[in-house]
């Protein structure tokens, strides 16, 4: 069997990168951010993927902007720092298909199954946050008779660990879980208030929330925003 082409893994100066100008996904500051805390707790993972005809990356731009934040990176020599990437050589027809390949060809999330395992990890290390739960909450009514919940619900104590025997540590873990479940189910025992909106492309998404003044990267609007629209 033939072989595929593999790109070739280069560790390279930030100072070579360039962000895309034409890349689809739009990064708020909230996610950069979300994605800088993860480097931080588990380390840059890999993944980015950069055209070295171009100098332009094709994949990992909110990885870089968050490894910028990190390092304090404002593109001097003084702060410059190493990257590890997945070098290709594409034209400008292929890097702008790749890259839209990445952004858009990505395979949607399982929001029924994240739901069933949520209560047992933190989900702001996952990197779920308000505008994501939203989306959850709407499946989790029918899996796990939730109806809505918010990130707090699912942060780790902010207090300081305490030494304790295992026996003690598992109650405690059980005894938390359940703490959380019951908060849920409370809630649950009002109605869900949640309805989920398509639309065909990303233009018509754009236009929409325009209209209620809301970031395009949003995946929640109030309903009340909405209904003033046809007040």
């Amino acid at each position: 069997m033939k072989q595929l082409k593999q790109s070739e893994t280069r560790n390279i100066k930030r100072s070579q990168i360039a962000l895309n100008p034409y890349n689809p996904k739009r990064h708020t500051e909230e996610r950069i951010k979300m994605q800088k805390k993860n480097l931080q707790k588990v380390g840059y993972l890999g993944g980015i993927t950069w055209n070295e005809l171009s100098g332009n990356l094709i994949d990992g731009h909110r990885r870089i902007q968050a490894m910028d934040l990190y390092y304090k990176y404002d593109g001097t020599p003084e702060k410059d720092y190493i990257v590890k990437v997945e070098v290709v050589q594409l034209d400008d027809k292929a890097e702008k298909e790749q890259m839209t390949y990445m952004a858009l060809g990505n395979t949607r999330a399982d929001l029924e199954l994240v739901a069933k395992y949520l209560p047992e990890i933190d989900a702001e290390a996952a990197g779920i946050d308000d505008d994501y739960l939203s989306q959850i909450s709407a499946f989790a009514y029918d899996t796990l008779q939730i109806a809505t919940f918010t990130v707090d619900d699912f942060l780790p104590p902010a207090k300081a660990p305490v030494i304790v025997p295992d026996e003690e540590k598992k109650a405690a873990v059980k005894a938390s879980k359940q703490a959380i479940k019951e908060q849920c189910e409370e809630r649950a025992r009002n109605e869900s208030a949640y309805i989920t909106l398509s639309f065909t492309s990303h233009i018509e998404k754009s236009e929409f929330c325009a209209m209620l003044g809301i970031d395009t990267d949003a995946h929640f609007a109030k309903g009340e925003d909405v209904l003033r629209l046809f007040e």
